[in-house]
């Protein structure tokens, strides 16, 4: 039988102690070779939403773990809009007509190629990558960080926090986005979810005065952090490139991204002037020359030892979580699926549905 899942019973059950250690056993078998994840593949066209203008997003990433005997793919059907939102270009999902978004995930097993799980791909996404970027506040953040400061509300902006709080004894998030009714209910919404006490504050640099670490969880195409904030001893955490920019990071004493492999992601067009705009444009992540790029380090290499973390109190940290992996969805899916098959939950549907009798 293959198991279906909603979202609401991934949350039921999926705790972020579980995700942390599926994403970082996962990359320790990644960096050792013991793991794979293939090309995150874009497919990309013009749309008409409405009267507007927009992208249509066929967005697939897949990995297999030989060690747990299983393999996943992760596919997003998007249409995407760049709105300019508080003076920042922003990217942005459009819903459907209904309201939802359509995001999905399948479990395979290595052993007979046959589908283990089907589910939505939304509260697994939000925590491997909260727990991404926890793991590089766990790697190098000082150990006794206990104030952070988070700059976003969103939907990820929740994962980020439940995983930093995880990993360190934070005591007090400070919570910062342009919309102070949406600081509002995030607080409230998710106070419940970590022991550290969450306050609302009306600017960035309120957040982050005094932050240990400083987590920015945005959908701006602009830079968000900032060089005149950075203090010795923070952790400075990016959920994607163009938060940070490059007089950030050479400021930095240690800066490390999820994977500098150019072959991550394949974006595929039609019709279009330039691939994905405006996140394509010039942007750091795009320049392999040079010394600033030679001193970015890999998150894996930091788990098996083959890259070199904090030394000390009074260092500076950033990790930027420049890529997602398929990798990760096959790692936490597996962990959701033995919770559920351990409690029963889900719909068992047959398997029949999904294979066929005749040879492709």
């Amino acid at each position: 039988m293959t198991l279906l899942l909603s979202n609401e019973e991934i949350d039921s059950m999926l705790d972020v102690s579980m995700v942390l250690d599926a994403v970082e056993k996962s990359q320790r078998a990644m960096a050792s070779a013991e793991a794979l994840s293939s090309p995150r593949v874009d497919t990309l066209a013009p749309t008409v939403t409405g009267e507007a203008s927009a992208t249509y997003s066929l967005k697939s990433m897949s990995g297999l773990w030989p060690e747990a005997g299983v393999a996943a793919l992760r596919i997003n059907s998007d249409v995407l809009v760049w709105p300019t939102v508080a003076g920042n270009v922003r990217r942005d999902r459009l819903p459907s007509s209904t309201g939802r978004w359509t995001g999905m995930l399948i479990l395979y097993s290595m052993a007979t190629g046959e589908p283990l799980m089907i589910s939505p791909d939304g509260y697994i996404s939000r925590l491997r990558v909260g727990a991404t970027n926890g793991l590089a506040a766990r790697y190098l953040a000082r150990t006794d960080a206990r104030v952070m400061a988070l700059l976003g509300t969103g939907w990820q902006a929740g994962g980020q926090l439940m995983a930093h709080c995880a990993v360190r004894p934070i005591e007090t998030v400070k919570v910062f986005s342009p919309n102070p009714a949406n600081r509002e209910k995030f607080c409230r919404e998710l106070q419940s979810r970590v022991k550290a006490k969450l306050i609302d504050v009306d600017s960035a640099q309120a957040a982050v005065e005094d932050a240990d670490i400083v987590v920015t969880a945005t959908n701006s195409m602009e830079p968000v952090h900032r060089k005149e904030w950075l203090r010795p001893g923070v952790h400075y955490s990016a959920v994607k490139v163009q938060e940070m920019d490059q007089p950030f990071l050479d400021a930095v004493d240690r800066v490390f991204m999820f994977s500098k492999n150019p072959l991550t992601t394949r974006p595929q067009t039609v019709k279009l002037d330039s691939v994905i705009t405006p996140e394509a444009d010039g942007g750091w992540w795009q320049n392999r020359q040079g010394q600033s790029w030679d001193r970015l380090q890999e998150l894996p290499n930091l788990f098996i030892g083959k890259a070199q973390g904090r030394e000390n109190d009074r260092q500076t940290t950033a990790f930027v979580n420049n890529v997602g992996q398929g990798l990760q969805f096959c790692a936490v899916a597996k962990r959701v699926y033995d919770e559920a098959c351990a409690r029963k939950l889900g719909r068992e549907l047959p398997t029949e549905w999904f294979t066929q009798d005749v040879h492709p």
